[in-house]
């Protein structure tokens, strides 16, 4: 038996039902944050929530829950399932469809928060590093879309997929101009002569909550850390180079198209930066 959170109400999920309706399920016209739980807490929790209210105000959905609400709900369903250690998804729409396809319609939009046991990564992909390709789907860096989390997810679909038929753990994504964007499923950082450099924002990627944090570690333990306009070169001949989201955290990258980066292996600084993240999770 398990529990979730909709529209107000904790039920069972047996009992669980959206509308056919649903804009979400109709027309991808919706939001989700995908949140960690440590010990029946979520790391980060008004930072994510922070964004998706953000990008609801782009979209112009409506939601009244404030995070006191939402860290209620999400810690009534941690204790009931118990599931401390959780992978917790938070997903908004705009609910029902109402007549035309306007943005600015005024029907109550449909929350829900799921919660399951966290599944990590093998410890031995941490040590080893994961393997990249760079993928022939493209970022707009035109397009205000990449900036939000929303539903509209088949490019990152099609992304990861191509990196699943090469053989490799993610792919790499470029933008229309041939620049570094993100990786299929999370944000990219690259370490060449003891500096972080990352691509910005309007490259074409959603700004990572685990981003925002491996910058902000980088700042406070005197680690140089730039946000500037990476090449498929700068990262072939990055010194290191890692991946991060909100899930795994921060996973060492070992090769590019088959081509090492760096030593081909985890390196000191992302081994120190995992180091300091998982100390900033503790606290």
């Amino acid at each position: 038996m398990a529990w979730l959170y909709l529209n107000g109400e904790i039920i069972e999920d047996k009992d669980a039902a959206i509308s056919v309706d649903d804009r979400g399920f109709l027309l991808g016209d919706g939001l989700f944050e995908t949140m960690r739980a440590y010990g029946g807490r979520v790391f980060r929790l008004n930072a994510h929530l922070a964004r998706l209210r953000e990008s609801a105000e782009f979209l112009r959905i409506s939601c009244d829950l404030t995070d006191a609400d939402v860290g209620e709900a999400i810690s009534e369903l941690l204790e009931r399932n118990a599931c401390p250690d959780a992978y917790v998804r938070l997903t908004l729409t705009r609910g029902p469809l109402e007549k035309g396809l306007r943005l600015d319609g005024s029907g109550r939009p449909t929350v829900l928060i799921r919660v399951r046991p966290f599944s990590p990564h093998p410890d031995e992909l941490y040590k080893r590093g994961a393997r990249l390709v760079l993928s022939s789907v493209r970022r707009n860096s035109a397009s205000d879309l990449p900036r939000h989390k929303t539903l509209n997810y088949l490019p990152c679909l099609l992304a990861k997929q191509g990196a699943v038929d090469a053989g490799a753990f993610g792919a790499v994504m470029l933008n229309e101009y041939g620049q570094v964007a993100e990786e299929s499923l999370s944000n990219l950082f690259i370490v060449r002569e003891g500096r972080l450099a990352t691509p910005p924002v309007h490259c074409g990627l959603l700004p990572g909550i685990t981003r925002a944090v491996v910058m902000e570690l980088a700042g406070a333990n005197d680690v140089p850390c730039d946000e500037r306009v990476l090449s498929p070169a700068d990262l072939f001949g990055a010194d290191e180079c890692f991946l991060t989201n909100t899930l795994m955290e921060i996973m060492p990258v070992r090769s590019l198209d088959r081509r090492p980066v760096g030593g081909g292996k985890p390196g000191p600084l992302t081994v120190r930066l995992q180091g300091l993240y998982r100390k900033a999770v503790g606290r």
